[in-house]
């Protein structure tokens, strides 16, 4: 019997193509390593002040809480997910190469936007698609996973090395050069279609109302409204500070290296501690980490120690997402689930941080925005304590 069960897994792990999934997260995330460091240096290059580059990240955010919707209800209707996410891919090059021409506030935000739309097309199919093909073995996802992750740090460190000599102008140049990589990795992958029929027959709104179902939703929520001043305004707040582009990039892949440890352990760690613990402690870590770097980021030797709580508050928190997601939305809904989870985070959560965060920045150039960071995770810290099940 054991011995049977051990070639059916090895089957299953011979069936799985780790190398060609792995790949694309490598350029997917390896393109977020420009823009999540970069952008708001590239914008405010661009002669973009603080309150208008929170608008226009914000702008990003909010059509990212439609869009993946919209995607992942087409995936789940179609069964063409890699189709989809190929187009989103296309159209994504189309409208940024216009970058290049653009200078006015308007016009920046009508590109953004439409990029966002359809850059919502991409990871939330991929996931599906990577979960499927790894079926009930979830714990493996963070294995696969973990190159996105490599990708981010390569990129991060490379362009901060780059921009001490380039124009940070020409991060576009980079991002495209990306987006064709991100489409070649995925003519190499064939979507899987092995979805469960677990809740198959209920509705998607009676799935979503469901209090545990919230209550996580809320938490993940304000973990991200807590990233939204790092992701806009972290490389600017730094450079106020005094760091230099190149050591701004270390900073940024010392925090993505902590996340990859944790993902090498992360199914070591799901062996011992529950989801739930795991979940709680992640935004508690998050509130420490926002909090104490407005007051101490000028201590190098401090902040490299906060920069290694990434390995929490995005590491973990982003596996344990990925655990209930797929648990609470299977079968027809695991798409719409996705996408779900995607636009109320990364979209709306991700919208209302960068456009606080820009509101607040000309406070006192990011303390008092970083502290309401902390604030943000801290209460996603309760909401999960008290509602959130195992």
């Amino acid at each position: 019997m054991d011995s049977s069960r051990s070639m059916d897994a090895q089957s299953h792990e011979s069936t799985v193509p780790y190398w060609r999934l792995s790949s694309f997260y490598f350029f997917y995330f390896a393109l977020l390593g420009c823009i999540s460091p970069y952008w708001g240096l590239f914008l405010d290059a661009r002669g973009f002040d603080a309150q208008a580059i929170g608008e226009l990240m914000a702008l990003f955010g909010l059509v990212r809480i439609l869009a993946p919707n919209v995607w992942g209800a087409l995936g789940d209707y179609t069964g063409r997910r890699m189709a989809l996410l190929r187009l989103g891919c296309l159209m994504c090059a189309l409208i940024f190469v216009n970058i290049f021409w653009v200078s006015e506030f308007w016009l920046m935000a009508l590109i953004m936007v439409g990029y966002g739309f359809f850059w919502a097309a991409v990871l939330p199919q991929f996931e599906v698609v990577t979960l499927n093909y790894l079926r009930d073995r979830t714990d493996d996802y963070s294995k696969i996973r973990i190159w996105g992750s490599i990708g981010f740090v390569a990129f991060v460190v490379l362009l901060g090395i780059l921009f001490d000599y380039l124009s940070v102008l020409t991060l576009p140049v980079f991002m495209l050069i990306l987006l064709g990589a991100i489409f070649v990795s995925s003519l190499t992958i064939q979507g899987s279609e092995l979805a469960h029929d677990n809740d198959a027959g209920a509705g998607f709104l009676n799935l979503v109302m469901r209090p545990h179902v919230i209550a996580f939703l809320v938490a993940a929520f304000l973990m991200q409204v807590s990233h939204g001043a790092y992701y806009t305004f972290f490389s600017l707040f730094l450079a106020e500070v005094g760091y230099s582009k190149s050591m701004i990039g270390l900073l940024w892949a010392v925090g993505v290296l902590a996340e990859v440890a944790v993902f090498m352990v992360a199914h070591r760690i799901f062996a011992q501690v529950s989801y739930r613990h795991v979940l709680i402690l992640s935004l508690i870590l998050a509130a420490i980490r926002w909090s104490a770097t407005a007051y101490l980021a000028g201590h190098l030797a401090v902040l490299l120690v906060l920069q290694l709580l990434h390995a929490a508050t995005f590491g973990t928190m982003h596996a344990v997402s990925m655990h209930y997601i797929h648990r609470y939305f299977q079968g027809r809904h695991q798409g719409q689930g996705q996408a779900l989870s995607s636009s109320l985070t990364y979209g709306a959560g991700g919208a209302v941080g960068a456009i606080l965060s820009g509101y607040l920045w000309g406070i006192d150039q990011g303390v008092t925005m970083l502290v309401a960071s902390g604030l943000s995770a801290f209460i996603g810290a309760l909401v999960a304590w008290r509602w959130v099940i195992r």
